[in-house]
C-alpha cells in the first residue's frame, strides 16, 4: 500500500506589504495511498480564517501523532505474537461462505 504525504507551505515573508499576493500565498496539505486522497485548506487572507488554519492544522498534527503512536504500539503487541498462528480455521470460513 503505497502512500504518499505532500506539504508546501509557500514563504510570503519576502513578498512587500503593498502587494496584497502575500494574503494568498500556496498551501497544500494532502494525504493519500494507493485508492484515496484527502486535501485540506487552509486560508491565511484574515486573521480569523488565519487562527482557524492553525487549529485545523494542529489538531491534524495531534491524531496523526497519536494515531502513529497507536500503530507502533500495535506492531510491537502484534510482533511479540508466536509466528506460526494457524490460518487454516479463517480460511475455511471464508470458503464455506462464499459457497452459500
Amino acid at each position: 500500500m503505497p502512500g504518499f504525504v505532500i506539504g508546501i507551505v509557500q514563504d510570503t515573508s519576502g513578498m512587500p506589504d503593498n502587494n496584497d499576493g502575500w494574503r494568498y500565498g500556496t498551501i497544500i496539505l494532502d494525504f493519500g495511498d494507493c485508492y484515496r486522497r484527502v486535501s485540506f485548506s487552509f486560508d491565511l487572507s484574515e486573521e480569523i480564517p488565519r487562527r482557524e488554519s492553525l487549529r485545523k492544522i494542529n489538531m491534524i498534527a495531534e491524531v496523526v501523532t497519536a494515531v502513529r503512536d497507536a500503530i507502533e504500539k500495535e506492531v510491537e503487541s502484534r510482533n511479540a505474537r508466536p509466528h506460526n498462528i494457524n490460518t487454516d480455521s479463517q480460511t475455511s470460513i471464508a470458503i464455506s461462505n462464499s459457497a452459500n
